[in-house]
C-alpha cells in the first residue's frame, strides 16, 4: 500500500511540474512575442532578427542584411502613406514537443495606417523554442504552404496546423 501511494504521489508531482513548465513556456512565448513586436515597431531590426527563428535570419542574409531590408520596406511603405501602428497576438495552441524543439502556433493581429483609414491583417506565427520554452523565436506563416515551411523547417512537428489565411480587414477611420 505504501508503495502505491508513493507512485501516485510521484505521479501527480510530476504531472504538476510538467504543468507548471507547460504554463512558464506560455508565459515566456507571450513575453518573447511582444518583445518582438515592440522592437519591430521601434523600427529596431536588430532586437527583431533576435526573435526571428535562425535559418530564417541565415537566408535573409544574416541580421544586418536582414535588418536593411526592413528598414528599406517600410521606408518605401511610408512613401506610400501606410505604416504599422499596432501588433498584437491572440492564445497561442498547444505546445508540442518535437525532437528537441518545443513548437506551437500563435495568431498574429497586424493593423497598418494607411493614407485612409487603417486595415487589419491577421496571419500566424509558428513559435519554436529549442531551450525548453525559456526563449522563443517566430517564423511567419503569410503567404507560405506547408510545403515551402516544411523546406525552412525540417523538424516542424505533423501536429503543427496552419489555419488558413484570412482577408485583411479595412476600417476607415
Amino acid at each position: 500500500m505504501k508503495l502505491l501511494f508513493t507512485k501516485i504521489f510521484f505521479c501527480v508531482l510530476i504531472t504538476l511540474n510538467s504543468f507548471g513548465q507547460t504554463k512558464e513556456s506560455t508565459q515566456n512565448l507571450k513575453q518573447d512575442a511582444n518583445k518582438m513586436s515592440t522592437a519591430f515597431l521601434a523600427s529596431d531590426y536588430t532586437t527583431f532578427a533576435k526573435y526571428t527563428y535562425p535559418k530564417i535570419v541565415e537566408m535573409m542574409g544574416g541580421a544586418n542584411n536582414m535588418a536593411e531590408v526592413l528598414t528599406k520596406t517600410t521606408a518605401n511603405m511610408k512613401a506610400q502613406g501606410m505604416s504599422f501602428s499596432n501588433i498584437t497576438f491572440g492564445e497561442p495552441s498547444a505546445i508540442i514537443k518535437s525532437g528537441n524543439e518545443l513548437q506551437c502556433t500563435i495568431p498574429q493581429h497586424i493593423e497598418l495606417k494607411l493614407t485612409q483609414g487603417r486595415l487589419v491583417n491577421t496571419s500566424t506565427l509558428i513559435a519554436i523554442s529549442t531551450d525548453n520554452g525559456k526563449n522563443w523565436t517566430f517564423v511567419d506563416t503569410s503567404n507560405k504552404d506547408m510545403a515551402t515551411l516544411r523546406k525552412a523547417l525540417p523538424n516542424l512537428s505533423s501536429a503543427i496546423s496552419i489555419p488558413p489565411p484570412q482577408q485583411p480587414v479595412r476600417y476607415n477611420n
